[in-house]
């Protein structure tokens, strides 16, 4: 199994670049009405499920251990942070704000991410290239 998630990465990164991470909407939330939840494939190929918020709903601020992706409304991953495990709320409003003010028009919020090693390859998997 190892092997073949190994050239699966190979062939992944074969042409030089990492791709972007894409979102992959959840097909067991489609029928309902409003998205609340989706899910992103990262560079690596991993997925990760993520609860929507609208850009200026403060409750995607609210959460501690998480990992914070700002999306535009071309579905594009903008930027990304984790919350931190006290989740500052002063930090936070200042990056919800500057990331607004880049484009984003939600905060998806993961929440599986068990420790700060597994928010931090979370993190470099999603993060948009500089």
């Amino acid at each position: 199994m190892a092997a073949l998630a190994y050239q699966f990465k190979d062939d992944l990164f074969a042409e030089g670049t990492p791709p972007a991470a894409q979102e992959m909407p959840m097909r067991s939330t489609a029928a309902l009405g409003e998205r609340r939840f989706t899910a992103w494939r990262g560079r690596s190929g991993r997925r990760y499920v993520a609860s929507i918020f609208a850009i200026a709903d403060q409750h995607a601020l609210g959460f501690t251990d998480a990992v914070l992706l700002a999306v535009s409304a071309d579905r594009r991953i903008i930027a990304a942070r984790d919350s931190g495990p006290l989740g500052i709320e002063a930090a936070l409003t200042r990056w919800q704000r500057s990331v607004a003010e880049a484009g984003a028009h939600e905060i998806h919020v993961h929440l599986l991410a068990e420790d700060g090693i597994s928010r931090r390859a979370a993190l470099l998997d999603l993060m948009p290239e500089v």
